[in-house]
């Protein structure tokens, strides 16, 4: 092994990695290990920080007066403030899920299902709360004895679902974060996955079957020193193309549809689930070594191994 393979190897706790990697076999050496750092997750944070400051206007619109004197600046938070006040919990569900449409849309690493799910609880729970009340208001004129477990509603209540909201996005992003692990060994590279017991995985990618090797540092990962590995394989390990939804259905498809709920049906559906198709390598860190530090690093580190096979390879 050379010296830059050397220098990895005496870092590596072996018996601490084979206790979490049992699959790396006996004839196999550790060299390296590591996670997705907490940097590479800011995206989620940046979501979780902007439905919290949805909330905050919310709840802020409605306590504060709307400001005096002219200016652009003062008649823009006039207008927000009014619009507030009016459209009310139905006005915060708009927003909502127009935020969420376009993450959705935007098929970003936040598009997936538990992200959406998430931002559509979120949405409701509001709504929900109002209609609660709405129902105990409608009981009580037909002599109904409905009532409302929740304290009546108002728009205090957005503060503090605004940061149960944050809360609970930032937990599940350090949890999503910790359940990958990566591993590389000479032989092999190594992807163990854990969330939660729902989604459980491990796999390991033979040097042999390695066809393209790329790093992939982002603009922000160059930044805070963090970035993609995305290793191919000729089974099509690494690659994906990025549709999570179904696609819109067209205009002239709709106008084919002889039934008229179909054609409203269809159309809705097309709305709510088109997304941006991306064609590209897998950023999902179950796929490749997501957001892990130094990976320019670690990327030559597995182009020596891999050299390092083939030279053994020809040897043999």
């Amino acid at each position: 092994m050379s010296q830059f393979i050397e220098r990895f190897r005496s870092e590596i706790d072996s018996a601490a990695a084979r206790n979490d990697f049992p699959e790396i076999t006996e004839s196999e050496i550790p060299i390296w290990r590591g996670v997705p750092a907490t940097t590479s997750m800011a995206d989620k944070y940046i979501l979780a920080l902007t439905v919290l400051l949805v909330h905050v206007v919310f709840f802020l619109g409605e306590l504060l007066d709307s400001p005096d004197g002219e200016g652009q600046a003062n008649f823009l938070l006039s207008v927000v403030m009014w619009l507030i006040d009016t459209t009310g919990v139905m006005g915060f569900v708009i927003c909502m899920l127009l935020l969420t449409k376009i993450n959705h849309y935007a098929n970003f690493s936040t598009s997936g299902g538990w992200t959406t799910s998430w931002l559509l609880v979120t949405c409701s729970i509001p709504l929900f709360w109002k209609l609660m009340d709405i129902i105990e208001w409608i009981g009580g004129f037909a002599g109904s004895d409905i009532t409302n477990p929740l304290p009546t509603w108002n728009f205090s209540w957005f503060a503090p679902l605004g940061v149960f909201s944050f809360l609970v996005m930032v937990t599940f992003t350090l949890l999503y974060q910790r359940s990958f692990q990566y591993a590389i060994t000479d032989k092999r590279i190594h992807i163990r996955q854990s969330f939660l017991y729902f989604e459980t995985s491990a796999h390991g990618i033979s040097y042999q079957k390695v066809e393209n090797l790329k790093a992939d540092p982002t603009i922000l990962g160059r930044l805070l020193g963090y970035g993609n590995i995305h290793v191919v394989t000729g089974s099509g390990v690494g690659l994906q193309v990025e549709s999570l939804g179904i696609n819109a259905v067209a205009p002239s498809e709709i106008r084919e549809q002889s039934n008229g709920k179909r054609r409203l049906i269809s159309f809705l559906l097309g709305c709510i689930t088109v997304q941006r198709n991306r064609a590209l390598e897998a950023t999902d860190p179950a796929d490749c070594l997501f957001g892990i530090r130094h990976p320019m690093d670690v990327y030559r580190l597995i182009n020596e191994l891999m050299d390092s096979n083939v030279g053994l390879a020809v040897e043999n």
